[in-house]
């Protein structure tokens, strides 16, 4: 136990590690970043929080108020799963660190469990978000005690582990037989999308758990009162059913025998994970980095074509794609962000009855003119939010970690350089875009010309969000890591883009349904504004952006 405890320790330190020398600088960015974490996500708490006042006073009246533990529960134990698959695998799988922990005395489940512990402790943000101000409000609201807020502790620490373990083992039996492929970094890629595919496919479940039941069905449950829709809104993971009985029988003993239950069925998911890992995890982990190449003659015509010299530009930006694409962590983070979010739109169309009524529907809504400047500026909106959320730019010189000195011996400006890795999140960005334009215009049938358009506002978008990226990573680079998980996912400045971007995507939209815009000036507008922004930090990036490049190598 000493050894688990002493690597979970080694391993949360590494994941804090910082690029500046000057700790008091670093102290007072930290400081600042916390801040606007807590800025950002405090509204988002408080929002919720209300709306659970609001809802809980309906549904009190009709006996079914224990139904919003019940959706809590169960949307963050699903969230924690889906995110749960992408996380293990990065951690368990495809850290920089694994290799040199397997000569190391330690047992299988040393290494699972630290890294289990490092998940776990990260998914708890998440539930800071979602889950606690559920319990806080639901505990107000039904005058909870001192036991409702106790058991609440409990769950809330316990909640997230039997879906991290449910996660974890599917990646353990996937990466297992992947030493079987000849090209293991490959195949080990396509064992990630297989998990990964799972997650969705989970997702679809969800989506269409709900339509099981028919609407007379759910009429007769609201009728009975008692909570019995509980069942309805657990039905995504049984083993918050008992969670919620605990919670809402604190006054008895069926709360504690649930809560008793609860750990029990907690506790029984961790040996499982003990004795998988112990049996599959070395089996699946060991030579994670070994990798196959191929050996080929060139003629002489196949040799001038390899050594004809290009644009350095060119070259820069295919060099920045070839290891996002080769890199199983940066692909699965970076790269396949930009093509899961069109699934993501059409999951709840297609994974619920009725779905291609409701499809026709949103066609009639998207192809009447008076409607077009709002798609428009939604599109735009989520142009600029899908591609600040795949973290290609805003961790472009985080990724180059200890190695970032080598850009001194690259024969390009660092204006070019800079510029490079910029470009690489742009042509990302617009594959992801295209293939939303192609949907749009076979699935909806917009108007050619009006997709014309949302590809320009789009390009616009992207750009913009690309050159924040950069400047946002080149202030606070996180360069000190030991695992490539660390520099993208444990890195909050794909965070601070996030939370820019979405504020000023939103905005626009915002002012063009008030303003009522229409489709042209709409365009124009988006066109003007963020044509002269991108501009701009298009210069600042070649001026400020080189300075601030070259203090960090200093």
């Amino acid at each position: 136990m000493s050894k688990f405890i002493a690597l979970t320790k080694v391993l949360l330190k590494t994941g804090t590690g910082s690029s500046s020398s000057k700790k008091n600088k670093n102290k007072i960015k930290g400081l600042l970043l916390g801040l606007i974490l807590v800025l950002a996500f405090t509204p988002m708490a408080i929002g919720f929080g209300e709306f659970i006042f609001a809802a809980y006073d309906g549904l009190h009246q009709i006996g079914q108020e224990a139904v919003i533990l019940g959706f809590g529960l169960s949307i963050v134990s699903v969230v924690i799963f889906f995110f749960g698959i992408f996380y293990a695998m990065s951690i368990f799988y495809f850290s920089m660190d694994v290799e040199n922990l397997l000569p190391l005395p330690f047992k299988p489940w040393h290494i699972m469990g630290a890294k289990f512990t490092v998940v776990l402790i990260y998914e708890y943000l998440t539930e800071i978000i979602f889950f606690a101000p559920t319990l806080i409000a639901y505990g107000i609201k039904s005058g909870g005690g001192v036991l409702y807020y106790i058991y609440g502790v409990i769950i809330f620490l316990l909640l997230p582990i039997v879906p991290l373990v449910i996660a974890s083992v599917i990646n353990m039996i996937i990466m297992r037989f992947t030493n079987i492929a000849r090209n293991k970094d490959r195949f080990r890629l396509v064992g990630g999308l297989i998990a990964m595919g799972f997650g969705v496919g989970i997702n679809i479940y969800v989506q269409k758990f709900s339509q099981d039941l028919s609407g007379a069905e759910i009429t007769e449950m609201f009728s009975k009162g008692n909570n019995s829709l509980v069942e309805l809104a657990t039905k995504m993971f049984p083993s918050t059913k008992i969670a919620v009985n605990s919670l809402i029988n604190t006054n008895n003993i069926k709360g504690i025998i649930n809560l008793i239950l609860f750990i029990a069925i907690t506790l029984a998911a961790v040996m499982i994970f003990i004795i998988l890992g112990q049996a599959l995890y070395f089996k699946g982990v060991m030579g994670v980095s070994e990798t196959s190449s191929k050996r080929k003659t060139l003629s002489s015509k196949e040799l001038t074509n390899n050594t004809t010299q290009n644009s350095s530009l060119k070259i820069y930006i295919l060099k920045e794609l070839k290891i996002l694409f080769r890199t199983p962590i940066y692909f699965m983070n970076c790269v396949l962000m930009n093509f899961l979010w069109p699934i993501f739109l059409l999951i709840p169309i297609f994974a619920q009855k009725g779905g291609s009524g409701q499809l026709k529907e949103l066609t009639g809504f998207l192809q009447n003119g008076k409607s077009t400047g709002i798609v428009l500026g939604v599109f735009f909106a989520f142009m600029v939010f899908s591609s600040s959320s795949n973290s290609i730019a805003t961790t472009a010189i985080s990724r180059e970690g200890k190695n970032l000195f080598m850009l001194k011996y690259i024969p390009m400006k660092y204006k070019d350089q800079l510029m490079a890795k910029a470009l690489s999140a742009v042509v990302l960005g617009v594959a992801g875009m295209l293939m939303i334009s192609i949907l749009a215009l076979i699935l909806l049938k917009l108007p050619l010309d009006l997709v014309l358009l949302m590809i320009i506002v789009g390009l616009l978008g992207i750009l913009f969000t690309s050159f924040i990226g950069i400047f946002i990573d080149l202030n606070f680079p996180k360069l000190q890591w030991d695992t490539e998980q660390e520099a993208v996912k444990r890195n909050f400045n794909v965070m601070i883009s996030m939370i820019i971007c979405i504020a000023l995507g939103g905005l626009t939209v915002f002012m063009i349904i008030k303003f009522e815009l229409t489709k042209w000036i709409v365009f124009a507008l988006i066109v003007g504004l963020y044509g002269v922004l991108d501009l701009l930090l298009y210069y600042l990036l070649g001026t400020k952006g080189v300075k601030m490049l070259r203090k960090i190598e200093s």
